[in-house]
């Protein structure tokens, strides 16, 4: 039950009246019991008076009067508000009679008002009506440990709409999904018989009761009672949910818990993998497993380091914890993830399988490992041996051995990337190799190449970020304008959901970055297409990047299929009527869906004859691709067969470029000097031989251009990005462009020195960085000395994490001991996350470890805390509930 307050002027006016007339009404009184001689009698009635509030008060706790009206925040205060009444009427009853009527008014009115405004000070009236309304905010818990709880979904489902069933009219109800965090899943409502809403996405790696009750408190209304209830299995990974509970007690709410059972089954899980956090080359490793299992069990262990497995073998475990005790030996330098999985001989003994592994990172001193990204199989030797000739060890790989994350780019102090599309790498990729160079100090170099840079179609992706030259060549003056169209396909198959977007959502931001790529000299014109062609942005010239890029992300999806004529007809129609040089036609369909295709063949013909070429973008391998890479063919242009559609904003990015034919020079020519730098030093460029082409960037405004080209183009540019370096070479060091400097000392040299130079500096040896991952956090840890060996306190440091799902966060590391610094950082995903610490005075990184969240942490069958729920709900004044069932009923008085 709740009281509704009426404020504003009507109550303190009600008031006001009352105490006049009440005051006014005692002083007659006194007067006439005067005249009577009756004092005693007359005071006994004027104190009854005075104390009617608690009178009053009394009738309604007695419940004798049904319904309170009026509230009083001090009752008691009433007492000294009867006396200042009787005073004022003692006082008042002896005015002279010589006074005038005037004055005698004025000194009744002014002595009331005092009294009235000491009674409100003191009992703290209110008014108002009696309200029966209540709010329940569910808490419930998503987490993935619910999975081990037989029939979850269903019996939270149930429970809700008992719930719902009994509530009373004006009543509401709310839910709050949680895991690693807290979001509100439905806001409070009343009683309904719409279907629930659609769940929230959350990190369910993590348990975070605290979180969810102060989201919950959060939501409280004010002008209804309200309740909280938990509906979860107790089992907290992170968060202090006592300290939640205390602030629900200071709101005077309480917390009734509805405990879910986790089933209990046999299980082998790795609790642990512990290993030293650094090691020299060569050096034997202890890698300290534990286990934990429900009884004795045979298991097979299996040790990979970087994914790939070096050491199998069988062990016996006893009921309990054991430890484990493998050897292994560093023989490579660089950062390093050993991951140790088991499995139980005897499937029964195991029940969960998703909680058998864990990890470890090393970090191994030696010398600089580099590792080079070659599209062309074999051609990455020649950078190879111009680095191991100064002091790197190398590894190459092509796209396939393309690094997948952020925790296994972060071993390698150099990367070289040569020739390898960017439609041919994930965006977590091509995100992992920019955070690497950006946030954990690595080293990038950019080879030139008809598939790097701007014709790889790394524009306006993160490489292009980090890279010391610009591959957007809108600004460049020397090449012809373009002309193009872009036909999309918004057929009702594009309305498919791919990564969280839909095919044509990934379609039209493609369309939206190449629009980006084009400056106020070209013309772009963008037309979606189903059965009919609609015009999103008219043919013309490209002067309102973003609103051009707004217009065509606000198309939906359409219907039927692509009517691939239509689509041809209408593009060719509006470049034909422009007067640029380059026109060019760019078709993109989805490869099962591109109706009315029979005829097309003679419409791109005939358009090729006019000097506009076509190019096709084919969205999966279907019935028609065949015939859209003829179409290509035919418009003497490019096509692209794309499975992922996440890929397309690269692939659209990359013809852009293409189409404007100026991203790629060829032709002889010899190098200028420009800015001195490492890479450049002690090398004679006038003996320089001949390079044969090069890709057409813009160097960006931080950069050092130390060799250029034709027309003053870069050639080399390095520059410092975030807290690591990057360079580009836009010319190759292989046998098409820079086939006689691959044979000259002095290529040979530079590009051995430009590695150097943009390679990660080793770690700093004061600074010893190590982390684990345990909790649903990462704790990352520093022990600190100075150049004399003893502790430094005094250093600030800062971490970079990094890990799945572009996540990132810098964190400062507080002091916790004599040359120790601490921090903690919770996680929502599991992966993989690297720790790269810097200096604050310097700038500069001074250690990179890495630690693993494991998927299983939260399907370990640790069965459900009942005492943990049990004691919130004691501590809050709550029930433990089996049901739901007369929740809404169960109302405070």
């Amino acid at each position: 039950m709740t009281q509704e307050i009426l404020t504003g002027y009507v109550a303190r006016f009600w008031m006001l009246g009352a105490a006049v007339m009440f005051v006014a009404g005692a002083v007659r009184l006194c007067v006439w019991m005067r005249k009577r001689k009756a004092p005693i009698t007359g005071a006994v009635l004027l104190c009854l008076a005075a104390l009617w509030p608690l009178v009053y008060q009394g009738l309604v706790q007695a419940q004798l009067v049904r319904e309170s009206y009026i509230r009083f925040g001090h009752p008691m205060g009433v007492v000294g508000v009867a006396v200042l009444a009787l005073f004022l009427a003692w006082r008042l009853a002896l005015l002279p009679a010589r006074m005038t009527p005037f004055r005698r008014a004025l000194v009744v009115m002014f002595a009331s008002l005092s009294g009235l405004a000491a009674s409100l000070a003191v009992t703290e009236p209110e008014l108002g009506r009696p309200l029966d309304r209540m709010t329940v905010i569910m808490m419930i818990d998503r987490s993935r440990s619910i999975d081990l709880v037989p029939a979850a979904d269903a019996r939270i489902a149930a429970e809700l709409r008992i719930a719902e069933k009994g509530m009373h009219d004006d009543d509401r109800i709310a839910t709050i999904a949680f895991a690693a965090d807290a979001l509100v899943e439905d806001p409070a409502r009343p009683k309904s018989d719409l279907p629930p809403p659609q769940r929230v996405e959350l990190g369910r790696d993590g348990t975070n009761l605290e979180q969810a009750i102060r989201r919950a408190l959060a939501e409280l209304s004010s002008d209804t009672a309200s309740r909280l209830v938990l509906i979860s299995d107790g089992v907290q990974t992170r968060g202090d949910v006592l300290s939640a509970a205390a602030a629900a007690v200071a709101a005077d709410v309480s917390i009734d818990v509805v405990p879910l059972d986790q089933k209990t089954f046999p299980d082998v899980r790795v609790v642990s993998v512990r290993s030293p956090t650094h090691a020299d080359e060569g050096e034997a490793l202890d890698l300290r497993v534990v286990t934990a299992s429900t009884q004795e069990a045979d298991l097979d262990v299996r040790v990979k380091r970087d994914g790939v497995v070096i050491h199998t073998g069988k062990v016996h475990v006893t009921s309990g914890e054991d430890v484990l005790r493998l050897r292994e030996t560093a023989n490579e330098p660089g950062l390093h993830r050993y991951d140790v999985e088991v499995t139980s001989i005897d499937p029964s003994k195991d029940g969960s399988a998703e909680d058998n592994a864990g990890s470890t990172f090393v970090r191994v001193r030696g010398p600089a490992l580099a590792l080079v990204l070659e599209g062309d199989p074999g051609k990455g030797a020649l950078i190879s041996g111009a680095l191991e000739a100064n002091g790197f060890r190398t590894i190459e790989r092509g796209a396939t051995g393309v690094p997948g994350d952020i925790g296994a780019v972060a071993g390698y102090d150099l990367v070289i990337l040569s020739d390898i599309r960017a439609s041919d790498l994930s965006t977590t990729q091509i995100d992992a190799i920019g955070s690497y160079t950006r946030d954990l100090g690595g080293g990038l170099i950019l080879m030139g190449g008809d598939r790097s840079m701007g014709p790889g179609g790394y524009a306006r992706t993160a490489i292009e970020e980090v890279s010391p030259v610009a591959f957007d060549l809108k600004e460049e003056k020397r090449r012809a304008s373009l002309a193009e169209v872009i036909a999309i396909d918004y057929s009702g198959s594009m309305g498919m959901m791919v990564s969280g977007q839909t095919k044509l959502a990934l379609a039209n931001e493609a369309a939206a970055r190449s629009a980006s790529l084009l400056g106020p000299g070209d013309r772009l014109g963008v037309e979606h297409v189903d059965t009919r062609v609609q015009w999103t942005v008219p043919l013309g010239p490209v002067t309102d990047v973003n609103g051009i890029g707004a217009k065509i992300r606000a198309v939906a999806v359409g219907g039927g299929g692509i009517y691939t004529d239509v689509a041809l007809v209408a593009g060719y129609e509006a470049l034909s009527k422009e007067s640029v040089n380059l026109k060019h036609m760019l078709l993109f369909a989805d490869g099962d869906d591109a109706e009315q295709i029979a005829g097309c063949r003679a419409i791109v013909t005939g358009s090729a004859a006019k000097g506009m070429t076509t190019s096709v973008i084919s969205l999966g391998h279907g019935k028609d691709s065949a015939e859209l890479e003829v179409l290509s063919k035919i418009g003497g242009g490019r096509f692209y067969l794309i499975d992922d559609a996440t890929k397309l904003p690269a692939v659209f990015t990359q013809e852009t470029i293409l189409a404007a034919r100026s991203s790629i020079k060829e032709e002889p020519f010899k190098v200028s000097v420009g800015s001195p730098s490492a890479a450049t030093r002690n090398v004679d460029f006038k003996e320089a031989p001949q390079l044969h082409g090069y890709v057409v960037t813009v160097p960006k405004a931080r950069a050092t251009v130390s060799l250029s080209g034709p027309e003053n183009d870069p050639i080399l540019a390095s520059w410092s990005v975030g807290i690591g370096r990057a360079a580009a070479f836009t010319s190759d060091f292989k046998d098409r462009w820079g086939a006689t400097w691959t044979k000259w000392p002095g290529g040979v040299k530079m590009m051995g020195q430009l590695g150097r130079d943009t390679a990660r500096k080793a770690d700093d040896p004061r600074v010893r960085l190590e982390s684990d991952a345990s909790g649903g956090e990462l704790h990352v840890r520093a022990d600190v000395v100075g150049d004399d060996g003893r502790a430094q306190t005094f250093r600030r440091l800062t971490v970079h994490v990094a890990g799945p799902d572009g996540f990132a966060r810098d964190v400062s590391l507080e002091a916790i001991g004599a040359g120790r610094y601490g921090a903690a950082i919770p996680l929502s995903r599991p992966g993989t996350y690297v720790a790269t610490a810097k200096d604050e005075a310097s700038g500069e990184a001074v250690g990179t470890t890495g630690a693993v969240l494991s998927a299983g942490e939260e399907l370990r069958p640790t069965g459900s805390d009942r005492l943990l729920l049990a004691r919130i709900s004691t501590m809050t004044g709550g029930k433990v509930r089996d049901t739901l069932a007369g929740l809404y009923d169960d109302r405070a008085a």
